[in-house]
């Protein structure tokens, strides 16, 4: 975030023809992966509800791009956007009416088909979840309900992106667990052999009350051993992180989780009493339904995008909930890492 999204912000309290500057959309909760992160082994499921169609979609992007918002942002809490049979439409569509776009996937879809499509139509950002540059790692952390290998593929996506001389900006997103936290120095490595990889997003593994997190996340001892692989790691460019990972060489915190964080199921105490993260991003489920936080999957039941137009609910209702929602965000005393600090900025702004 900078200070125009901030502005922008001030100024779309006062000017109802300024919509959110990003919408974020989960796309479906099909997922053709079991990751150990979010499903623990867990069977596939699909969407309580039926998934937002692509009509309904189109009309979503085109209201949007006459509202002022700048970007689409494809994801899908416990999904997987590609399991999206019209996923490659969507993408056009969206590239189509001149909106930014970002995508984060599994990256079990990649291929140098897809890397080109996905180039030709000036797609902006893309988001892949990339825990190890060790294929069986990979495969273990993130395998596929069909047991079928793709790591392949993601490396055939990135080689294709630097062949054609691709704008597309990549982002890996990494969970530090007890299995991969040895071979990040081999991740930071591959992602050097692309121009395109921009950074690599080290992520703190979250007691999502799975029944394998005590057997994925790092001990005191591991947790130091990954605290030196930080620090010889420190001059790397292309390292970013989030959460206290990150803040270990500022807070002397050495990015071990302390007793709050602990308390708050792995999430980072922000020690802000109001949330203003729907000032600017809009969020929406995958069966339409307008969710309280882009981090904290809990839709609302009464605004569904499918029944109201955007302009109409950002305008009037939405506009409501949002400053209910500052005083009474149902997850401000544990804030997601992610957007702490955004949250901070635009508190700061508005008092």
């Amino acid at each position: 975030m900078d200070n125009r999204t901030v502005e922008r912000v001030k100024k779309s309290l006062k000017d109802c023809r300024i919509g959110p500057e990003t919408i974020a959309l989960m796309m479906t909760k099909n997922c053709n992966l079991n990751c150990l992160y979010c499903r623990g082994g867990r069977t596939f499921f699909s969407s309580s509800g039926e998934d937002i169609s692509t009509q309904e979609l189109f009309d979503l992007f085109k209201c949007a791009a006459d509202f002022q918002v700048q970007d689409i942002n494809l994801g899908g809490f416990l999904g997987e956007p590609f399991c999206r049979k019209d996923i490659l439409e969507i993408i056009r569509e969206i590239k189509r009416l001149g909106l930014r776009g970002t995508m984060t996937t599994n990256g079990s879809f990649l291929n140098s088909a897809v890397a080109k499509m996905m180039s030709d139509c000036g797609w902006d950002i893309m988001r892949i979840s990339l825990d190890s540059a060790d294929e069986e790692i990979q495969h273990a952390l993130r395998p596929a309900i069909n047991q079928k290998p793709y790591f392949q593929g993601i490396v055939e996506f990135l080689d294709t992106l630097q062949q054609i001389g691709s704008k597309i900006r990549v982002i890996l997103n990494v969970v530090i667990s007890k299995r991969n936290f040895r071979s990040l120095p081999g991740l930071v490595n591959f992602a050097n052999r692309y121009k395109n990889i921009e950074s690599l997003d080290i992520l703190k593994l979250l007691n999502m009350g799975l029944v394998n997190y005590e057997d994925l996340r790092l001990n005191a001892e591991e947790e130091g051993e990954f605290k030196s692989i930080l620090a010889a790691l420190k001059n790397e460019k292309k390292l970013s992180s989030q959460g206290s990972w990150g803040e270990s060489p500022v807070n002397g915190n050495n990015g071990l989780q302390n007793k709050d964080e602990e308390n708050a199921g792995g999430r980072c105490f922000s020690g802000e009493s109001r949330c203003f993260v729907n000032y600017y991003i809009l969020s929406i489920d995958s069966d339409g339904y307008i969710m309280k936080c882009p981090q904290y999957q809990l839709s609302i039941e009464r605004l569904n995008i499918k029944k109201i137009p955007l302009s109409t609910l950002w305008k009037n209702e939405l506009l409501q909930f949002r400053q209910n929602l500052s005083k009474n965000a149902p997850c401000y005393q544990t804030c997601c890492t992610i957007l702490k600090k955004e949250n901070k900025l635009i508190s700061d702004a508005l008092s």
